[in-house]
């Protein structure tokens, strides 16, 4: 049986195509639409760069250079040509490294048939860096709490570093994408539903709780 890659029907309605996915031997159209993904993802990922650019910029390190305008404009558009380089490289890492952390609790699965599940998730993760693209320009910054998620909510609550940054993260773009690994897991897997649960959300959780630890450290450094 041979596997043909429809992202979007497999995000929405994985119980269509996941199963030939599962007893495929073969893949289907996996190359070009992977060249899309890396096309779009090293776009988001330079436009983000080069919004970026004015904070670095700032630094300290930066500032004793004492750059012209012209220096500046000249440094923020390779700065964001090196986002858009790194968002060649990064999709493989981060699919890479999230199919290989499934692999370790569904080996009934597969790496490679992993590896193509995690492309349909990392779709999401596009979707929800361009959606927050328009109010990082608007805000001049990529540190901001995403207006998708309840970030805003909590930090109008407390400056708790920790806090503010784990709730930054829940998004409804991470709902979706922690519901849609759920979905493609059920489909693909023969582990049971309460498994299958446990570990994904599991995951999810300890992820964002990861980040928001070094996040914290981080600041916590910056602040002496």
């Amino acid at each position: 049986m041979e596997h043909r890659v429809q992202v979007w029907r497999g995000l929405f309605k994985p119980e269509e195509t996941i199963h030939t996915l599962r007893e495929s031997k073969s893949i289907h159209g996996y190359r070009w639409r992977l060249l899309i993904l890396l096309l779009c993802s090293s776009i988001i990922f330079g436009i983000t760069f080069y919004i970026q650019s004015a904070e670095w910029l700032l630094l300290p390190e930066a500032v004793k250079l004492d750059l012209t305008n012209d220096q500046k404009f000249a440094a923020s558009i390779l700065i964001g040509i090196g986002g858009g380089l790194s968002g060649i490289i990064l999709p493989f890492l981060m699919i890479g490294s999230s199919a290989l952390l499934l692999w370790g609790f569904f080996r009934d699965i597969g790496f490679k048939r992993l590896f193509v599940m995690n492309t349909y998730l990392f779709v999401i993760i596009l979707i929800g860096l361009a959606a927050n693209l328009p109010f990082m320009y608007a805000f001049g910054s990529t540190e901001m709490l995403s207006p998708y998620g309840i970030g805003p909510w909590v930090k109008a609550l407390t400056d708790h570093v920790f806090l503010t940054t784990m709730s930054g993260w829940i998004t409804i773009f991470f709902i979706w994408h922690m519901y849609s690994t759920i979905r493609l897991l059920m489909e693909a897997s023969l582990k049971s539903k309460r498994y299958i649960l446990c570990v994904t959300i599991g995951l999810h959780i300890i992820l964002i709780t990861c980040l928001s630890v070094i996040n914290m450290m981080y600041h916590l450094h910056l602040n002496g």
